[in-house]
C-alpha cells in the first residue's frame, strides 16, 4: 500500500495541486453562497465532480427545483461515459478496484493516465484517483472554513481550473501527436454557442459533437498502408 502510494503520488501532484486550488475556489464559493463548511465537504465527498458542483451551488442560490438540479448535473456528468467505458476495459478485475476507479475517475485524471507512455498498473492508477479525490476534499473544506471567517475574493483563483485544462490538453497533444481532439473541442463550439444552451446541456451537446467529429474523421480518414510482415500475421 505505502509503496503504491510513493509510486502514485509523484504522478498524481500536478493534478493535486489543481485540485487543492479549485477545491478551495469551490468551498469558497459555497460558503459565500450560504452553505455554511460543512455541506460544501459533503458534496465533495459523495458528487465529485467540478463542474457540477459549481453548477450545484449556483442552482440551489436561484432557487432551482431539486429535479432541475438533478437533470442538469446528469446531462454535465454524462460525459463520463463516453472515455469511461473504454478506459475501464481491462482495468481493475476487482469489484471494488472498479468501483473505485469509477467514483475517482475525473476528466483530468483520465487525461493525466492516460498521457503516460507506459501504462500503470491498476492499484497505481486507482491511488492516482484516489489522491486526486482527497486533495479536491481537502480544498473544499479549507475553502469552505475560509470563507466562514475570512472576506475573501475568489476572482482570483478562477483561473486554476482553464489553466490545467491547458496543460493537460498541451500534454495529450504532445504525447497523441494528433491536434484532432483540439479542432473537434474547437469545432463543436462553434457549433453549440450560437444555440446559448444552459451551462450544463452546452457541456453535453459540446461534448457529443466533439465525439461526433471525431469518429467521422477516423472514418473518412484514409487508412496508413498495411506492410507485408503485418499482412502475414493477419
Amino acid at each position: 500500500m505505502v509503496s503504491t502510494l510513493r509510486t502514485a503520488l509523484p504522478i498524481a501532484a500536478p493534478v493535486m495541486i489543481g485540485y487543492f486550488t479549485v477545491g478551495t475556489t469551490f468551498g469558497l464559493t459555497a460558503a459565500q453562497a450560504g452553505f455554511g463548511w460543512f455541506w460544501p465537504v459533503v458534496i465533495s465527498l459523495i458528487q465529485f465532480a467540478g463542474a457540477a458542483q459549481f453548477m450545484i451551488v449556483a442552482m440551489v442560490t436561484q432557487g432551482a427545483a431539486l429535479t432541475e438540479i438533478a437533470a442538469v448535473v446528469f446531462l454535465l456528468n454524462l460525459r463520463h461515459v463516453f472515455y469511461g467505458l473504454p478506459f475501464l476495459d481491462n482495468k481493475p478485475r476487482t469489484l471494488w478496484g472498479r468501483i473505485l476507479m469509477i467514483f475517482w475517475l475525473t476528466d483530468e485524471t483520465y487525461s493525466l493516465l492516460t498521457t503516460r507512455k507506459q501504462s500503470d498498473p491498476p492499484p497505481v492508477q486507482i491511488a492516482v484517483g484516489g489522491l486526486n479525490y482527497a486533495s479536491w476534499a481537502a480544498g473544499t473544506l479549507v475553502g469552505s472554513l475560509a470563507g466562514q471567517f475570512l472576506p475573501l475574493q475568489i476572482n482570483s483563483f478562477a483561473f486554476a481550473l482553464a489553466a490545467l485544462f491547458a496543460i493537460l490538453l498541451t500534454e495529450q497533444i504532445r504525447a497523441h501527436r494528433s491536434v484532432l481532439p483540439l479542432v473537434a473541442g474547437g469545432l463543436a463550439v462553434l457549433v453549440i454557442v450560437p444555440l446559448k444552451l444552459d451551462f450544463g446541456v452546452g457541456m453535453f451537446v459540446s461534448g457529443l459533437a466533439a465525439i461526433l467529429i471525431i469518429l467521422g474523421w477516423h472514418v473518412v480518414a484514409p487508412k496508413p498502408a498495411r506492410t507485408e510482415a503485418q499482412s502475414w500475421k493477419n
